[in-house]
């Protein structure tokens, strides 16, 4: 994962911008705000949020009830995408402890399978990874130093991630369970970006495994741009296809067609429609957080342009808009969509840390955010 992943564009955005129809205004968008404005909503919001996530997190140092692993991995990625010192402060400890959690509830590398109506493995083992992987990559760079064990951290991130390839399916995707073949979208973005991130710092991966799981998310899209839910099943799923492009936007040779066939279908799709998608498989914070970063790493990949560069701002704008209007006085966010339905003991931690994190991905603390990977100082050998 070294060095620039950069296309130069020319006629082929002309080609494409040609042929595409007018995405803005097509759904009832949020009421626009001036950018000063936005920013201000948006700085008071995410502040709300951590201070949320700081007042409720358990005791071991966890969030959420069912999946506890993913959600303190979400809330522990909020807290590293604030600041470039994320360490410091009150905020600082509430970091550390949901870290400490995560290294206490894993054995030999692998995490527990987690839930009810939906037992997985690997999207904790995923967001575990990432978190713990993103808060190794910060202490690299990063001049107060946290309280806990970094060559522990940056072990645990180097064993999981062979865990994590030595379960991939035949397919290039991954399973819910260790073991199983049955592959699908979300759960091979959980990997593919685990692993996207280790490597960013230093860390070995199996590139021959990242590549597979890049294919199988190519070969999941269907004709008008989205993704399937499993690879060949004719599902169009929304939040799925933000996360699919999220993804995808990391490979280091950029797929012109597979991107743009992405990115014009969530430009037609909207932030609004998915705001307002339906049951039974609707992911409103999910599909948000990764349309915003898709649409970051589209945005950087043609800068250059300027069209390109508004509709993915504007996309982003609106998104932000509207996770702002869906904050709860208290500061946390609600519960929307499935995670409300099937899983009724969950608490409002899987909305606010999504939520939360999501109002910090523009500005791109986290490695998985930007294209080119960050340039590493002297890193210790496993």
């Amino acid at each position: 994962m070294k060095g620039s992943r950069v296309l130069s564009v020319g006629l082929l955005l002309a080609i494409w911008f040609a042929s595409e129809p007018d995405a803005r205004g097509q759904e009832k968008k949020p009421a626009e705000k001036k950018p000063e404005n936005l920013a201000k909503e948006v700085a008071a919001a995410r502040e709300k949020g951590l201070d949320w996530l700081t007042k409720n997190q358990a005791a071991d140092g966890s969030w959420g009830k069912s999946y506890t692993i993913g959600i303190t991995s979400m809330g522990c990625l909020a807290f590293l995408s604030a600041t470039d010192e994320p360490f410091t402060g009150e905020r600082g400890k509430t970091l550390v402890k949901g870290l400490e959690f995560l290294l206490a509830n894993q054995k030999k590398s692998m995490f527990a399978t987690q839930g009810q109506s939906v037992q997985s493995w690997i999207h904790g083992q995923g967001f575990g990874t990432l978190a713990l992987s993103e808060a190794h990559g910060r202490n690299l760079f990063c001049k107060v130093k946290p309280d806990i064990d970094a060559q522990k951290i940056r072990a645990f991130v180097a064993e999981s991630v062979q865990e994590i390839a030595k379960y991939q399916a035949h397919s290039g995707g991954w399973p819910y369970l260790p073991g199983s073949q049955s592959a699908e979208g979300s759960t091979t973005v959980c990997a593919v970006q685990a692993l996207v991130s280790a490597g960013n710092f230093g860390i070995e991966i199996d590139p021959k495994a990242l590549d597979k799981g890049f294919e199988y998310l190519k070969k999941s899209q269907n004709k008008d741009g989205s993704f399937n839910y499993i690879q060949g099943d004719g599902t169009s799923m929304k939040g799925g296809t933000a996360a699919d492009v999220a993804t995808l936007a990391l490979m280091e040779k950029f797929d012109f067609a597979v991107m743009m066939n992405g990115y014009k279908y969530l430009l037609n799709f909207t932030p609004a429609r998915m705001s307002a998608d339906h049951l039974p498989y609707y992911f409103p914070y999910y599909g948000h957080f990764y349309g915003c970063m898709g649409m970051r790493l589209l945005g950087q990949e043609y800068k250059d342009d300027k069209k390109f560069r508004d509709n993915t701002a504007g996309y982003i704008a609106e998104t932000l808009t509207d996770l702002i209007s869906w904050q709860q006085k208290d500061g946390a966010w609600p519960n929307k969509g499935w995670i409300l339905h099937h899983e009724k003991t969950e608490n409002n931690s899987y909305a606010t840390a999504f939520a939360t994190l999501t109002l910090f991905l523009p500005e791109g603390r986290l490695s998985i955010y930007n294209r080119t990977p960050p340039k590493l100082p002297q890193v210790p050998k496993k």
